[in-house]
């Protein structure tokens, strides 16, 4: 499954998403403002739950999960935009089934230390995404 395309409009619409989700990787204890700001980010984009977990699990998380295996993690108040976004473009172009297999396999490793956090923030999304949803809103 790829959902990646390099429209500038796809772009923009994915660097919003790419950077709120990266925030699951620092060195920081998060907190329900946190959540709930990824959270809004994730809801007000057009993408599907299916596709916001794709972009979590295989166009984030492969370029920020070692951030928290060092020692010391050197990133605790966000990543750098202006490195994280075309790093990840990066990334998804070089590509290769080799590369999507060893993906599928370390994804324990990726996330061990964001799933449940993506958890509560998918419940964050569902709740905002059924409000925005309901007559009178």
């Amino acid at each position: 499954m790829s959902l990646f395309s390099t429209d500038p409009n796809e772009l923009e619409q994915r660097k919003k998403v790419w950077i709120a989700i990266s925030d699951l990787w620092l060195d920081t204890e998060l907190q329900t403002y946190d959540l709930d700001y990824i959270a809004g980010v994730l809801a007000e984009s057009r993408y599907t739950d299916k596709e916001l977990h794709h972009i979590y699990l295989y166009e984030v998380a492969p370029v920020v999960y070692t951030h928290l295996l060092t020692p010391v993690p050197p990133v605790w108040a966000g990543f750098d935009p202006e490195w994280l976004c075309p790093e990840i473009v990066r990334s998804l172009k070089k590509r290769t089934a080799f590369h999507k297999l060893m993906l599928k396999l370390r994804k324990k490793l990726m996330t061990y230390a964001t799933k449940g956090l993506w958890r509560q923030i998918t419940k964050k999304v569902h709740a905002l995404r059924k409000n925005d949803t309901e007559p009178g809103n």
